[in-house]
């Protein structure tokens, strides 16, 4: 399903062992809901009952925990930000907007073109994890913003995407997962041409067109705050890398949970659960494509 959201066509709450399961708001007319329990061995369940119990409390507690040090860890992060969004020249900023469209697009306003917004890096058991550099090696045309929290580089990208989606465009639109209204890259496919930005949480070096956001800073005003920055962002790193270390226990506590669920799991019923739901997607996309 190449341009084709499964979603839009087939939404399914699947009940499983997680803690939290999240209800269906349109259950039969829009929403399935597919119950893992009946692929258990509930017998064999029986002796694990208290560790499992005991388990998932702990899990549910260490993840609080872990959510705390990254709710902390954003608020010293605002922090960073707005010692640099005091220091930005907004009229530079307002130039190189321009420069940039001016460069990558130079077709009139038209229709309306479609969006789509994901994430490509994220908070995981193994860090900070981004998968960017797959997404952009075969792009002829790539622009890399440099620069901390509160540079303009979120003002870059949206302003680019939103005229880009003025001119009929099909705009990929991958956000932060710290501040997730933030955006951090955006792809524009027909123009072969992505807008990555290498920032205070992916921490990595792109190949393009390098832009510098410091060169849109007043650097009196950086200098003044020099020594609260660096205070903030080492405060951020500190509490965002503790928040990441306790995901990581959290994810030990998860796995010694499934040694009690997988041999009491019946993996050929799961199979056959999931060959059903793959075969109603695809019906549903036939129906789709046949009234488009």
């Amino acid at each position: 399903m190449k341009n084709l959201d499964i979603a839009y066509f087939f939404k399914i709450c699947v009940y499983d062992t997680a803690p939290h399961v999240v209800d269906p708001v349109n259950p039969g007319a829009v929403d399935e809901i597919l119950n893992m329990g009946q692929c258990w061995k509930e017998e064999g369940f029986k002796q694990y009952r208290k560790n499992i119990i005991d388990i998932n409390k702990e899990v549910g507690r260490t993840f609080r925990r872990a959510y705390r040090y990254i709710g902390a860890a954003k608020l010293v992060h605002d922090d960073w930000s707005n010692f640099n969004s005091e220091a930005l020249n907004l009229s530079k900023l307002n130039k190189l907007k321009e420069e940039l469209k001016d460069k990558i697009l130079n077709t009139p306003v038209s229709t309306s073109g479609f969006d789509r917004h994901l994430f490509a890096t994220a908070f995981t058991p193994e860090g900070i994890v981004t998968f960017v550099d797959t997404l952009y090696p075969d792009y002829k045309d790539v622009y890399v913003l440099n620069g901390g929290p509160g540079t303009g580089k979120t003002d870059i990208l949206d302003y680019i995407s939103k005229e880009a989606l003025k001119r009929g465009y099909y705009v990929e639109i991958y956000h932060d997962p710290l501040i997730p209204d933030r955006i951090e890259h955006i792809f524009i496919p027909e123009l072969s041409t992505a807008i990555l930005t290498s920032n205070e949480i992916n921490q990595k070096q792109f190949n393009g067109y390098q832009i510098y956001m410091d060169n849109v800073l007043n650097p009196y005003v950086l200098n003044k705050n020099r020594e609260e920055i660096k205070h903030s962002s080492e405060a951020f790193y500190q509490l965002l890398n503790k928040g990441l270390e306790i995901i990581s226990h959290a994810k030990q506590l998860h796995d010694q949970m499934e040694t009690y669920y997988i041999p009491n799991m019946d993996f050929d019923k799961v199979n056959e659960v999931s060959d059903t739901v793959i075969n109603k997607i695809l019906e549903y996309e036939k129906e789709y494509l046949e009234k488009k």
